[in-house]
Formats: C-alpha cells, sequence, structure tokens
C-alpha cells in the first residue's frame, strides 16, 4: 500500500494531522509515504486534482487508487481504510 499526501504550511487541518500522520507511519512501517506541499510541489499536486480542501490523502494498492479522505480524519477513520486495503 501506498499513501500519498498533500499539505500546505498555512493549513490549520495540516498541521492538526501532522500528529496522527505520525502515529500511523510509525504503527505501518510497510505503507510507503509520499507527502506534497501544495504550493511548493504544485506541478506534482496538479496531477492528483485535488481541489481546494486539505488535507488529502489518497489511499493506493497495487498502484490504483482505493480511497481519498479529504480534511482532518481521525486515527481510527484512517486505519480502516489501511486495514480494508492493506
Amino acid at each position: 500500500m501506498k499513501i500519498i499526501r498533500i499539505n500546505a504550511i498555512w493549513c490549520g487541518g495540516c498541521i492538526v494531522m501532522h500528529k496522527v500522520w505520525k502515529q500511523i507511519e510509525e504503527d505501518y512501517p510497510n505503507i510507503e509515504m509520499i507527502e506534497y506541499d501544495y504550493d511548493m510541489d504544485e506541478e506534482e499536486v496538479k496531477k492528483y486534482e485535488v481541489g481546494n480542501i486539505l488535507p488529502v490523502a489518497i489511499f493506493y494498492k497495487d498502484n490504483q487508487e482505493v480511497a481519498r479522505l479529504n480534511g482532518e480524519k481521525t486515527k481510527e477513520e484512517i486505519e480502516d481504510i489501511i486495514k480494508k486495503w492493506n
């Protein structure tokens, strides 16, 4: 499984989610995590059609998008997707 995360330094929800994602990374070391900055990685971010609601997390299994989360989420909501697809 791979998770693409898109954040921005000006995004309050992104700051809140940082601690949750750090816990996810520690609990699931086998998942590849890729993080992009909404402003700094503009060309890469365009590929994912993320819209205006940040943060965004896009979950991939076998290079296919299987789920997408927008905005602040709980660790449990993220883990539900991981358990379903990992």
